[in-house]
């Protein structure tokens, strides 16, 4: 019995379902667009107010300029003709007008539509290095301000930032390195990092002897019997790889195994001696997982590596 009733009542929801459903064709578009009242109040304000930015270095070394936007949105039904709305600097900022270009001083948004914005770009050679500057912008709508003090006023904090390009290339960063920040520092089983020197292979390459062998001799067991050494490419904006290669050969009880290295990291240039920070692990010749990422409970970090000054 209680499945017929169940039955009836779902022939007589379903009817209701359909008759329902046919009354509401209209969607969210179509009522801010259909029987636009002129003279309905609007508001604008900026889209995304508050940014933090830097500037960059290319793969050649040089300055990158911060390129972002500065929008509004219009708040309320779109309009039918054109909204222009005027940007002006705000006396409170730090940054002078010849450090950017603002594609415009003022924003159109155009009829029918609800925002609209901008192209700001830094002139990065004429910003003081390693300074956050303040680029504030006000609208000026007048009546159209939006009541929100938060909307109206535009803060991007810009930044310069410090950087020293190699002026030999790698040989720049030839020599003895010695361990100044090890990521993996006091642990009790032996996964320390150690020095180890570098010689320039051409202007963008490092050969490189030594690294990790306190790891794999106190904490791995083994002891390295050939090879110890391996590449590592120098970009000229900052960055390092190692791309994935053999780094030696060890013994273990009488069998030989053969190890491969790949990481990544940065070098600095700009204080008393240059540095290097480095992330790395160490492979089983043709194994998808590393030594430090495997056994990453017995480490402080689930990788080798740290920061080494140039001796």
């Amino acid at each position: 019995m209680m499945k017929k009733i169940l039955k009836y009542l779902t022939f007589i929801a379903l009817p209701l379902l359909v008759s329902i459903s046919c009354n509401y064709n209209d969607t969210n578009f179509d009522l801010l667009h259909k029987n636009i009242d002129p003279n309905a109040t609007y508001y604008v304000q900026f889209t995304d107010a508050s940014k933090s930015l830097e500037t960059g270095v290319s793969l050649a070394g040089d300055l990158v300029d911060i390129n972002t936007t500065v929008a509004i949105t219009l708040m309320g039904t779109p309009q039918s003709e054109d909204i222009v709305v005027n940007l002006t600097l705000d006396p409170s900022s730090t940054i002078d007008p010849s450090m950017f270009n603002l594609s415009s001083s003022s924003i159109t948004i155009p009829a029918g539509e609800t925002s609209g914005s901008v192209d700001l770009t830094t002139l990065t050679g004429n910003m003081p290095v390693g300074e956050t500057l303040k680029f504030i912008l006000d609208i000026d709508a007048g009546d159209y301000n939006s009541p929100n003090a938060n909307g109206t006023k535009l803060v991007y904090m810009l930044k310069r930032i410090q950087f020293c390009p190699l002026v030999n290339g790698a040989a720049d960063l030839a020599g003895t390195w010695n361990v100044t920040a090890d990521d993996n520092a006091g642990n009790p089983y032996g996964a320390g990092e150690n020095s180890f020197t570098a010689v320039a292979n051409g202007t963008d390459k490092l050969d490189v002897t030594g690294l990790s062998e306190a790891f794999i001799n106190n904490f791995w067991g083994e002891s390295v019997i050939a090879g110890n050494v391996f590449t590592m490419d120098v970009a000229a904006n900052g960055f390092v790889t190692i791309p994935r290669q053999y780094i030696y050969t060890t013994d273990y009880n009488g069998t030989s195994y053969d190890y491969e290295i790949e990481g990544s990291g940065t070098w600095t240039n700009c204080g008393a001696k240059p540095t290097l920070t480095i992330s790395y692990d160490i492979y089983y010749a043709g194994a998808s997982e590393g030594l430090a990422s495997t056994y990453a409970a017995y480490l402080t970090v689930s990788h080798l590596g740290g920061t080494f000054t140039l001796n």
